[in-house]
């Protein structure tokens, strides 16, 4: 930290996105559906833990899931990293350098478009750097592009198949505080997602 950006722990994506995540956005995280999105959240969390920085994980799961999925890609759970099931937006998330919002489209899908206008707005006058995580598709369509319109960036994870027995997965980033043209071409393992640098879309 120190330098305007949060650094992910992905070099090659910290390069291409132009250091990280900007400090102080709040950036939506889509993918269809999956475990890619937590794990790039993880990721960033311990990265910043790494460099004292202080996240708040709002999830639905129990902090034991979130450990054990941390330990699956290769990730310590760090005391700087706490765990809150609230989706209630209060002043103690300010005291956080990082809030990330674990199934947002679950726990907002009965709430009306309103509500989810006022939630990100709460957010963005938040000092800490927010990333909501959210499953494409069940949302209404109304209610997903108001939230991509409200965020200050979008990273999208995606993926293809190809061939009977392959998935071909990228990161597409439409809306950031500059614009990227690349088509990220990843890969996930044991050490959690790596940016795949024998492929460039």
């Amino acid at each position: 930290m120190g330098n305007g950006n949060i650094a992910t722990g992905i070099k090659e994506f910290d390069r291409i996105a132009g250091g990280g995540i900007p400090e102080g956005d709040v950036i939506l995280i889509e993918e269809e559906f999956g475990s890619v999105k937590s794990i790039f959240a993880q990721q960033v969390a311990v990265e910043l833990a790494n460099k004292n920085g202080k996240t708040l994980y709002i999830t639905q799961r129990s902090r034991k899931e979130i450990e054990e999925q941390m330990h699956r890609y290769g990730m310590e759970f760090d005391d700087r990293i706490d765990i809150e099931t609230t989706d209630k937006v209060t002043e103690s998330w300010g005291n956080y350098d990082l809030v990330i919002i674990e199934n947002f489209s679950i726990s907002f899908v009965e709430r009306r478009t309103k509500e989810i206008l006022d939630l990100i707005a709460g957010l963005r006058e938040m000092a800490a750097t927010v990333l909501i995580l959210s499953d494409k598709g069940i949302l209404d369509r109304k209610q997903e592009s108001v939230v991509r319109a409200m965020v200050d960036g979008v990273i999208q994870f995606r993926f293809e198949t190809e061939g009977v027995d392959r998935i071909r997965r990228s990161i597409v980033i439409p809306k950031f505080s500059h614009v990227v043209d690349e088509i990220i071409p990843f890969k996930v393992n044991g050490s959690g997602i790596s940016i795949d640098t024998r492929r460039r879309v």
